[in-house]
């Protein structure tokens, strides 16, 4: 005889594919007529952007572009200026076992680039970045439930988060931004566009999410003196999401990333005011769950028969917990040899995340990586770049041991000049995602009863067992082939576990 389990589930996220390919970009590239001959180059950048993702019959696929922009000092003003060319990148890869209901996760890494300059007017770039690729699908999970009640059950009590709802959507948000009180662009020489989810409501089915880009600019406000200005804009967007599943009760975790976007200037040539259009690509993702306590059958056994227990390690999550923290991280830049008399601007390209575990709490760590564009004591420009550890424990993270949607972003960067060779830079860090409590209990997921091999009867109704301090009541109980509650009745005892040696009467009727 063997019992299953049909009657009682839960549903949580699995990965069904985790990988990392290597993408090249190779550029031969010369500067277009209006731009001036390089005399320095002070960095080469590459930027990928994911343009489009698809999974369908087994193969996803990714569609890309990678921008390699050239940072440089022009021979003519010595100002700094910025060339860039993009190439196209595809990636396919094959997914099994993936139901209808899925996300794709990707990220993009730089890894190395080189720079070789042919003459003043052209360069030869060699360089290559990570595409890490994730697919997240659902996968329930039965909890072992004898029907008849002709077992002997230990059970625990739990939390259990079910995974009643699990959607992505990308989209796009469009705006033509006017900054009249900033300077007119002519040139941007750098530019980044963020995401962060502020405020999310459920309701049936539906999730009503707002949030913010940031869009950071630094560029040229005139090309012959080399003037440059900063621009740091919010801009709110808010996005209705079919989420089938969700509702008022569930919690939720979101992940929310730029894609890819687009910047074109729109300076009218008869006006001063300066504007942007932006086209930015989002990716949302987002699981809802609900938290229920459950009894998890932890050991069984039949008191008729002979009956063997099949054990699995459960994994299951206990708790869930939106995370939206920010925190300031301080650092100190120096440059080697040579003196700074201005910092034109500070900016972060890259912050990598890393989680683990940490006295009952996550702590998240990575590297920022900074750029400084400044002035040296002669008023030439200069590039300094600086990679920084940094860590922290976010207290939304207490009682959990993992994240999921784990993002670092600078929200803001201060600096000051501490002498005329060094900089103090503040830098508020804003780590958003999900913390959760994974769990993995031996729990039983099914028992053999043996009908050929019946407990032998015994010619008495009760036996005498003397037990040891520590004694488990349960395996007393099954070593004897007797139900636990008659154990406990008799003995007018209510923990499993005996704190002093004990006599016991053992029914066996």
């Amino acid at each position: 005889m063997e019992f299953n389990s049909d009657s009682r589930s839960f549903c949580l996220p699995v990965t069904v594919l985790d990988t990392v390919a290597e993408q090249l970009a190779d550029v031969d590239l010369t500067l277009p007529d209006y731009c001036p001959d390089i005399e320095k180059i002070l960095k080469c950048t590459l930027v990928p952007q994911i343009q489009t993702k698809s999974l369908s019959g087994g193969q996803l696929q990714i569609e890309g572009s990678c921008s390699v922009s050239v940072l440089y000092v022009e021979s003519e003003h010595k100002t700094i200026r910025c060339c860039e060319q993009s190439v196209n990148f595809s990636q396919s890869f094959s997914v099994r076992d993936t139901s209808d209901n899925f996300a794709v996760i990707t990220k993009t890494k730089p890894e190395y680039i080189n720079c070789r300059a042919l003459s003043p007017r052209r360069l030869v770039i060699h360089g290559a970045f990570s595409l890490y690729v994730k697919v997240l699908t659902t996968q329930k999970t039965t909890l072992f439930t004898p029907a008849d009640g002709s077992l002997e059950l230990l059970t625990k009590k739990m939390d259990f988060a079910d995974l009643t709802a699990f959607c992505q959507e990308q989209f796009t948000v469009s705006e033509e931004i006017s900054v009249a009180d900033k300077p007119r662009i002519e040139g941007i020489l750098y530019s980044k566009v963020t995401a962060a989810v502020t405020d999310v409501k459920a309701v049936t089915g539906k999730l009503m999410v707002s949030g913010e880009l940031n869009l950071k600019l630094f560029y040229l406000t005139d090309v012959e003196s080399g003037e440059t200005a900063k621009l740091d804009y919010i801009l709110p967007f808010s996005r209705i999401a079919d989420c089938e599943g969700i509702d008022e009760n569930t919690r939720n975790l979101l992940g929310c990333d730029v894609m890819s976007y687009d910047i074109r200037l729109k300076n009218d040539m008869l006006s001063d005011k300066p504007a942007v259009a932006l086209d930015a690509k989002l990716c949302l993702t987002a699981e809802g769950y609900e938290i229920e306590n459950k009894e998890l059958i932890i050991d069984a056994y039949s008191t008729e028969f002979a009956s063997v227990p099949q054990f699995e390690n459960l994994k299951s999550v206990s708790e869930v917990n939106p995370v939206s923290e920010s925190y300031i991280e301080k650092l100190t830049a120096s440059l080697d040899d040579g003196k700074i008399s201005k910092i034109l601007d500070i900016y972060s390209d890259s912050v990598t995340t890393d989680s683990k575990p940490s006295k009952d709490a996550v702590e998240v760590s990575g590297k920022i990586n900074l750029c400084i564009v400044a002035l040296d004591d002669k008023n030439y420009p200069i590039f300094i770049e600086r990679s920084c550890d940094y860590s922290h424990v976010p207290d939304s993270t207490q009682g959990c041991n993992a994240m999921y949607f784990l993002r670092a972003e600078p929200s803001g960067i201060s600096f000051r000049l501490s002498d005329d060779s060094s900089a103090e830079i503040r830098c508020e860090l804003k780590i958003t995602g999900g913390a959760v409590k994974n769990e993995v209990t031996k729990a039983v997921s099914g028992v053999e009863v043996l009908e050929d091999k019946p407990v032998k009867p015994e010619n008495c109704s009760l036996m005498l067992y003397y037990a040891a301090q520590g004694e488990n009541l349960w395996e007393i109980a099954k070593a004897h082939n007797t139900a636990l509650d008659s154990l406990l009745k008799e003995n007018q005892v209510e923990e499993l576990t005996l704190d002093s040696p004990q006599m016991l009467l053992i029914p066996k009727a």
